[in-house]
């Protein structure tokens, strides 16, 4: 993903407070990420917007990927609903929801009698 290059690409974290432009500048040229350090280890890491775009929408399709095999799993051991099914169990899950608790409604009464 990276042509990482460790001379380069890991500083302190002071380092970096003194570049900052041209760390800036520079994740933008190289699209290589900075590895931060503080007290001689890795803290954190500095990158792009472009490249976090790039990586948030492979880790998405990894996990919408994900999804879709066990959705697939689920449907070939016939665990599957209907149409009616789903939209019973979402306006049960609507209507639960939406109750006040008995600790709510009470809490209504008192302030109302109070």
């Amino acid at each position: 993903m990276f042509d990482f290059k460790p001379t380069e690409d890991i500083i302190s974290m002071s380092e970096f407070r003194n570049t900052l432009a041209d760390c800036v500048a520079r994740t933008a040229e190289t699209h290589r990420p900075i590895i931060l350090t503080q007290n001689g280890r890795a803290t954190s890491v500095f990158l792009s917007a472009a490249e976090w775009e790039k990586i948030s929408e492979k880790l998405y399709n990894a996990e919408l990927y994900e999804d879709i095999l066990v959705g697939e799993g689920e449907s070939e051991r016939g665990e599957v609903y209907t149409t009616e099914e789903v939209m019973r169990m979402t306006d049960e899950a609507i209507k639960n929801a939406t109750k006040p608790s008995r600790a709510k409604k009470r809490t209504q009464k008192l302030a109302v009698a109070g």
